[in-house]
């Protein structure tokens, strides 16, 4: 193995590490648990969708994301209703609180990445973002 992927790999696994930890800690990053941001993100970005098609968005089995959208819609985040082109599948979308509580929960996570970045250059964020995007699109392969 080359010294570079070894690099890689310590880096990514130390980065992940301190993700998840600062996720669980106090110092957490928002108000919503990661697993409620990412969901409520994906149906801001895309709209109405139905389960499988979130499940499948996170790769994640249906049963998990189904307890997932239970607890964010009885905390009235999320909504369920009846696919108009077929009313025995269900349909998620954000209510107005959700997307409320979206909106809070994005300004305070892009401040705070905002202020990690500081020192860093325009050229720099960018690449970093492009190579982040083709790093996540390389697992989905």
């Amino acid at each position: 193995m080359s010294k570079e992927i070894k690099r890689i790999e310590y880096e990514l696994t130390s980065l992940i590490r301190k993700a998840v930890f600062r996720d669980q800690s106090e110092r957490k990053i928002g108000i919503l648990e990661r697993s409620a941001y990412l969901l409520m993100r994906q149906l801001d970005e895309h709209g109405p969708s139905r389960l499988k098609e979130l499940a499948e968005a996170f790769q994640l089995d249906i049963s998990t994301l189904s307890r997932q959208a239970a607890a964010l819609e009885s905390k009235e985040l999320i909504q369920r209703f009846s696919d108009p082109s077929d009313g025995r599948v269900s349909l998620f979308d954000l209510t107005e609180l959700g997307k409320e509580k979206l909106a809070v929960d994005s300004r305070m996570r892009l401040q705070w990445y905002e202020g990690l970045l500081e020192g860093w250059s325009d050229g720099e964020k960018k690449m970093f973002g492009e190579l982040l995007v083709r790093m996540n699109g390389a697992f989905d392969e």
